[in-house]
């Protein structure tokens, strides 16, 4: 009698686990991010229909190389309004180099539900004068 109830117990406690872990929710939220330059100076924002996804967002600025790869040139944590800017130091060839910046994706949970915002690349651009 006593395995029984074990082994009952041990069904109970697993259908209550996994009957949570069913009841957990994912939102996943679209971000988006800008990139405008002058001389060196890169800067854009990152926005989205969630305000919460606009601030302490970790932004990388990366320079592609001709060979297919790329080299993170700087980085930024957005403000409560999604802006970032990074200036590069200049080095020979850095004016004709496309750079492009992304947003890092985040995640947050509460009781039940993680919220994610969504990581984004920019387009690619080409320093302005």
């Amino acid at each position: 009698m006593t395995v029984r109830r074990i082994a009952a117990l041990s069904a109970a406690a697993l259908a209550c686990m996994l009957g949570a872990a069913d009841a957990t929710r994912t939102v996943r939220i679209p971000s988006h991010i800008s990139i405008k330059s002058h001389e060196l100076r890169f800067s854009g924002r990152v926005t989205s229909s969630n305000a919460a996804c606009r601030q302490g967002r970790h932004v990388s600025l990366y320079r592609r190389r001709s060979t297919g790869g790329r080299d993170r040139v700087g980085v930024f944590v957005t403000g409560a309004s999604g802006k970032w800017h990074i200036t590069v130091s200049g080095t020979a060839g850095v004016s004709m180099a496309h750079f492009y910046a992304k947003v890092r994706r985040r995640s947050e949970g509460t009781a039940g539900t993680t919220f994610v915002c969504k990581s984004a690349d920019s387009a690619t651009i080409r320093p302005q004068p």
